[in-house]
């Protein structure tokens, strides 16, 4: 496995143990965060949805598919942008800022070893499977 897969593969356990706490613990994650304890079911929703994305990212790992680990990298770029404006809107704790960064860090790690492994090309006019 490449090292750009081993970083996609061990954010989708992280996913996985996310979306599993997600579906059975909620509250006492939430604590962790700052976040207000809930008893409405969507929350558990959403940790079904987190265990179905380490599915994917498994799959995306195992097999190297590569457009799949490219775009595990970008979305988790984004998720800082979210969390901070929901942090500065006020709606949730800053805490969560560190949920955010570890997104933002693992994105990073799969993105600088996708490149080292020679997945971005500046060669436009060339069609590739990168």
């Amino acid at each position: 496995m490449s090292q750009s897969a081993k970083s996609v593969f061990i954010y989708g356990i992280y996913l996985a143990l996310i979306g599993l706490m997600l579906l059975f613990i909620p509250n006492m994650l939430f604590n962790l965060f700052g976040i207000e304890p809930t008893s409405e079911v969507w929350i558990r929703f959403e940790g079904i949805l987190l265990m179905a994305t380490a599915v994917y990212y498994y799959i995306g790992a195992k097999y190297e598919l590569i457009l799949i680990l490219k775009a595990t990298a970008f979305i988790r770029f984004t998720v800082i942008v979210f969390f901070t404006a929901f942090v500065m809107l006020e709606l949730v704790s800053p805490r969560v800022i560190i949920i955010a960064v570890i997104d933002f860090l693992g994105g990073a790690w799969t993105y600088l070893m996708l490149k080292k492994e020679g997945h971005f090309t500046r060669n436009k006019n060339k069609l590739s499977r990168h």
